[in-house]
């Protein structure tokens, strides 16, 4: 089921877009389009791209549109006004450059655009820029030569379309970025990888005739597209655990109905773990529980409401089903062990250390949980029904699930409750 998922996410959008433009060059929509005017439509889609990234602080998408902009502009409208020699030594230096500029992209971090790192990117950017300019010079010539360096018989890459070189620029960037994408996700990357597919695919068809714009049309659609779901999960998703964030919990309770159970966790003595292993292997515990919360069954949905805390929302469900399935969560929570890596600080009970110097530990959670049960109270009253119900599972000695018994919104009656634990 995860390799599914990890193809699924792989695969989209950038798929659906090339699918798209393969579907319309194959229809033959595309091709009575004027060639000078269908030529503009990837720069409007990379202007776009341009516009939203510098918007939302998305350098590294701000750099990939520049690159690819710059690049699709000097093969279309500046390679007609030079001489045969030229605009090939223009042709080979594009594609060689501008998938290792995609790779390089993708080991970068977003250090903003007007920023010291941003000017050193633009800087480097215009520097190929110049160092493309000399190689079409008579005077370079011997050095442009290699960017049609054959390593291999010609017949392996004659189907490309590309020099041998930029072949291999291709090939290397996509492996690489694939790689990188399989070890760790990124939307951008995904954009990125897709991008020089794209790029690939237009420049074998001829960048400048209406099959080369539709794929560089392609690759500012993606570009656009990967803006918007980083912008997205910026606001909606937590960047440590890559759950749902408290704003998107505050947006799914507006839109719960008259019955519902709400269920606050904490993890167990995390001041402590962290005093014990140290800040980053907090971070690992948190991302453990959230990885466990994730897959919580029963159509509840798991958000990081802040710090150690977490939330969990079950439309339409009672509240002894949303204890069934959270006190089975909390009981997988306290099976699951993981190794911490680094130096610990101090001994802990919790702690078994392996061969390696690594130390072997696991966490516990607490839980509370509160349900609506159609009666005439508000998502507020039960998220702090739920809380309040949390912390009598902490007085209690933590490691158990505590149910709120009922909610009395017109009475000022405190919160009764019905303590559910399982050893």
């Amino acid at each position: 089921m995860k390799f599914i998922n990890f193809l699924y996410r792989l695969t989209m959008p950038g798929g659906i877009i090339l699918l798209l433009a393969f579907s319309l060059l194959r229809l033959g929509i595309l091709s009575g389009s004027d060639g000078s005017r269908i030529n503009f439509y990837p720069l409007i889609l990379l202007g776009v791209a341009l516009v939203l990234s510098g918007i939302f602080h998305r350098s590294r998408l701000f750099l990939a549109c520049l690159v690819i902009t710059i690049s699709h502009a000097a093969l279309v409208w500046l390679a007609p006004h030079l001489s045969p020699a030229s605009q090939r030594v223009l042709f080979n230096a594009v594609a060689f450059l501008l998938p290792l500029n995609l790779l390089g992209f993708s080991f970068l971090q977003d250090r903003g655009i007007i920023s010291p790192a941003g000017e050193r990117r633009l800087a480097f950017i215009g520097l190929q820029v110049a160092i493309v300019s000399a190689l079409m010079l008579p005077r370079f010539s011997h050095l442009a030569e290699l960017l049609q360096r054959q390593f291999v018989p010609s017949k392996l890459s004659a189907w490309s379309g590309l020099a041998q070189p930029a072949l291999a620029a291709f090939v290397l960037a996509s492996i690489v970025i694939a790689v990188l994408l399989a070890m760790h996700y990124s939307t951008i990357n995904n954009s990125l990888l897709w991008s020089a597919i794209s790029i690939f695919i237009g420049l074998r068809a001829g960048v400048a005739g209406y099959k080369g714009a539709a794929y560089f049309a392609g690759a500012g659609l993606l570009l656009t597209i990967a803006v918007l779901e980083a912008s997205y999960s910026m606001a909606y998703l937590d960047e440590l655990t890559r759950l749902p964030s408290r704003r998107a919990l505050n947006e799914a309770l507006l839109k719960l109905g008259d019955s519902y159970a709400i269920a606050m966790l904490d993890v167990d003595h995390f001041k402590k773990f962290n005093d014990s292993y140290g800040h980053e292997a907090g971070d690992q515990a948190l991302r453990m529980v959230a990885s466990k919360l994730a897959h919580v069954t029963g159509g509840g949905k798991a958000y990081r409401y802040g710090g150690e805390e977490f939330a969990v929302l079950f439309p339409g469900k009672p509240v002894e089903e949303a204890f069934t399935y959270l006190d089975r969560m909390r009981r997988l929570i306290e099976q699951s062990r993981f190794v911490v890596r680094g130096h610990d600080r101090r001994r802990g009970k919790r702690r078994k250390s392996s061969r390696q110097g690594k130390t072997e530990t696991n966490v516990t959670v607490s839980v509370g949980i509160a349900a609506s049960n159609g009666d005439p109270v508000t998502t507020e009253q039960v998220l702090r029904s739920a809380d309040q119900a949390l912390y009598q599972a902490k007085a209690r000695g933590r490691n158990c699930t505590v149910v709120a018994r009922s909610l009395k919104p017109h009475k000022s009656e405190e919160l009764k409750i019905r303590v559910l634990q399982v050893s």
